[in-house]
């Protein structure tokens, strides 16, 4: 484990940037299923912000881990450098990219059609950024994490915890009442269920290759004492993030908190459709904070299976 905190901010970085960078697989199955009005746009622009402000947290920690010659000369051991160079470059681009969309959207000069173009070209380049970390892990000269399963974690780490992200913007905006009746909440379940299992495939596949490797050599010796509690923990914190995404989604939700002013609506003949919409994004604002939950949950899980990750190198 001492290797576990000599790392750590590397640890925080690889957990946290593919959930960040994912949340525009989220917006993005937003924008492809559902027409915002413009005034619902302006406010999902503005919370936009916070996935870029989790990235700049995410890459603030890793500068700091590199910024010491030895932590550097820890993580670079053995990488090779065509993939440090491609997941630099995925890097750039994507923060490049990112920072770009946020600006020419608060702007107000896209057309809806560039938006979900620009939208769905930000989710690929997500995964391709997250699939890039992975890939330098991989070609690493630690045993256990020469494997494909490596990229294929880091893949499922950005649809399983970008979609709950998305969604918390959506949400935080107030627009999530206009993605009913549209296959936002069944295409995103979707994406975040295969990131979920490419997720926990990903960290059993690890703890069993570490566990057949240490027991070629040491039988009866476990790769990580206790490994299998942190393996628990983190596919606990991926089926809570889907059973959160499940809530917010579901109708209920929108319709419960309504039900309780039925009665003075129903003395009004003629409601104000301003009224009616504010009425219908604070009822959608009480799926925030189970959207909050499910993003802690999957935040702690991806935190977990970071800890196992870095613990199983040897």
């Amino acid at each position: 484990m001492d290797l576990v905190f000599a790392q750590l901010p590397l640890l925080l970085f690889t957990a946290i940037a593919p959930m960040a960078s994912g949340a525009f697989v989220g917006l993005s199955n937003a924008f492809l299923t559902t027409d915002f009005t413009p005034d619902a746009l302006q406010r999902i622009d503005r919370w936009t912000a916070l996935p870029l402000v989790i990235l700049a947290v995410g890459l603030a920690a890793a500068f700091m881990f590199f910024g010491s010659p030895q932590s550097t000369l820890l993580a670079f051991q053995g990488v090779d450098p065509g993939a440090l160079t491609f997941a630099v470059v995925m890097a750039v681009v994507f923060a490049v990219a990112a920072v770009v969309y946020w600006i020419v959207a608060m702007a107000g000069v896209m057309t809806y059609g560039v938006r979900k173009a620009f939208a769905a070209a930000m989710s690929v380049l997500a995964i391709a950024y997250a699939v890039s970390i992975g890939v330098v892990y991989m070609t690493s000269g630690v045993a256990t994490w020469a494997s494909i399963v490596v990229p294929i974690g880091f893949a499922g780490f950005c649809l399983v915890g970008g979609v709950p992200l998305g969604t918390l913007v959506i949400a935080a905006a107030g627009s999530l009442s206009e993605t009913r009746g549209t296959g936002f909440a069944r295409f995103s379940l979707i994406v975040a269920l295969i990131g979920a299992l490419a997720s926990i495939f990903a960290v059993t596949a690890q703890m069993l290759n570490a566990q057949a490797l240490v027991s070629a050599f040491f039988p009866g010796s476990d790769a990580l004492p206790g490994g299998w509690v942190y393996l628990a923990i983190a596919i606990v914190g991926f089926v809570v993030t889907l059973a959160c995404l499940r809530s917010a989604y579901s109708p209920d939700r929108s319709v419960a908190p309504m039900g309780r002013t039925a009665g003075a609506a129903a003395a009004i003949p003629v409601r104000d459709m301003a009224d009616e919409r504010d009425e219908a994004r604070t009822a959608v604002r009480s799926a925030v904070p189970v959207l909050v939950a499910g993003n802690a949950a999957v935040l702690i899980a991806l935190i977990v299976a970071r800890v196992m990750f870095y613990a199983l190198q040897f």
